[in-house]
């Protein structure tokens, strides 16, 4: 897939409230009624520093309405205001722009992420930060071959590729399922004297497993390592085990933990916690059981984690009120639950229809400072709209508005159905108007696109 073009520097810009900057017979333009006729020269006519010299004022305040804008999440209009203060002559901040490019490319806004970085460049300004963002940006959008090019721009900017920038390109690739491309991106870092990390080949490894290749591949890897003068960490050898456990290995991935030792390496919790995952996904508790023995005999007490992942299999297989005698056992042993381990049991309770249980964890959660994932608050309203219990619904939603969780598009439409469906047009008519009001109707419109 070709890179796409760079917007043309005089598209019009996007629309914006209207702003008065200073007294003066010429407002400065407003884009809501100029959004097919204003350029950036327009933009520039019409904000001419002032005979009674208030130019300053006119940039702060346009660089404090850049900034505002972009921390609000307004980032096309953000947008619109730094090209307000390039046509003014005012040099880009590099940090608040990469931010905004950032906040561009999370909303999809490619074209204007891109515009962004030119005006960074013909200001001289990028620098590795920013080029690794806009590369990211690039890889969650799948586009591959954009990213790569942007390789070149950076030679060219003098601002060579940095392992870092490797690294993003190559684990996007891998967990995507692109290897082969993958390991040509880590051909062209060798070639490009930068010398891959620790990092990089932790990525390769779990990569060439999970394509087949099995500890064979991670060994010829090791080998590549040591012939560069690096030496695997933990977060390597916990790649090779949960590549193995991922692709079913799990007997190789717990033979190869017990021969971490004579490798350099030791096992930790992270490792343990990854085998015990394998073994769980399979349903083999009784090695499960084997490997907790272990993993404690060898000095790794569960933490968190390791709970987690208990009751995540006990809930997964409906053994929801052991998961929560575990749930006990952590206070017990001194550790505290967190949301983590709170949400697999408020999901199983509204499977197993048992409401009034899951919305006494979510209470327990809130008490305790937690905010419950989006998916099982919206798990929660949605068994409560389908059981004819929408007031509850709604009141639920407050609540959890209150301790911080922000309602998204699909749990306001689960309560607007559910009350819809209750008759209680009102109410449901109030929602769709506070929908609006947060401007989610747009944002739902934005994401169906």
């Amino acid at each position: 897939m070709a890179a796409s073009p760079v917007p043309d520097i005089f598209r019009p810009p996007i629309a914006c409230p209207q702003f008065n900057l200073r007294p003066s017979s010429v407002p400065f333009p407003n884009p809501s009624k100029t959004r097919n006729s204003v350029t950036a020269h327009a933009c520039l006519a019409a904000s001419a520093p002032p005979s009674d010299g208030s130019a300053d004022r006119i940039e702060s305040h346009l660089s404090k309405r850049f900034a505002r804008s972009y921390r609000d999440g307004r980032y096309a209009e953000s947008f619109y205001f730094l090209e307000c203060l390039i046509a003014r002559g005012h040099p880009p901040n590099t940090f608040l722009c990469t931010k905004l490019m950032k906040g561009l490319l999370s909303s999809r806004d490619v074209d204007r992420a891109e515009r962004v970085l030119s005006i960074l460049e013909s200001h001289g300004t990028p620098d590795a930060f920013s080029y690794n963002s806009f590369i990211g940006g690039l890889c969650k959008a799948q586009r591959f071959d954009a990213a790569q090019a942007v390789l070149i721009r950076m030679r060219d900017h003098g601002c060579p590729p940095d392992a870092v920038t490797y690294n993003i390109l190559i684990s996007s690739l891998c967990s995507r399922g692109q290897v082969p491309l993958a390991m040509s991106i880590h051909r062209h870092l060798l070639a490009d004297t930068c010398l891959p990390s620790v990092v990089t080949y932790a990525i390769l490894i779990e990569a060439a497993i999970l394509e087949g290749g099995g500890l064979s591949a991670a060994e010829r890897m090791l080998d590549d390592m040591a012939q560069k003068g690096l030496r695997p960490d933990g977060h390597t050898y916990n790649a090779i085990i949960r590549g193995m456990c991922l692709v079913g290995l799990v007997d190789d991935a717990h033979r190869f933990l017990r021969t971490m030792p004579e490798r350099g390496g030791e096992p930790d919790i992270v490792s343990y916690n990854i085998l015990l995952r394998g073994y769980l996904v399979f349903g083999r508790w009784a090695d499960a059981e084997e490997l907790l023995a272990e993993m404690i005999t060898g000095g790794q007490l569960p933490n968190n984690a390791t709970y987690t992942i208990l009751i995540n299999s006990l809930c997964h297989e409906g053994e929801v009120d052991r998961a929560r005698e575990l749930l006990r056992e952590m206070t017990e042993r001194g550790l505290r639950p967190d949301s983590y381990n709170y949400d697999p049991l408020i999901s199983a309770y509204c499977k197993k229809g048992r409401i009034h249980a899951a919305i006494e964890f979510l209470d327990t959660m809130i008490s305790k400072g937690f905010v419950p994932d989006i998916v099982n608050y919206n798990t929660i309203l949605s068994a409560l709209c389908k059981n004819g219990c929408a007031s509850q619904a709604v009141e639920v939603m407050e609540k959890l508005q209150e301790a911080g969780s922000h309602p998204s598009v699909s749990t306001y439409n689960i309560v607007v159905g559910g009350l819809w469906n209750c008759r209680k047009r009102e109410e449901a008519l109030r929602l769709l108007k506070q929908m609006m009001e947060k401007d989610l109707i747009r944002m739902w419109s934005h994401t169906t696109s």
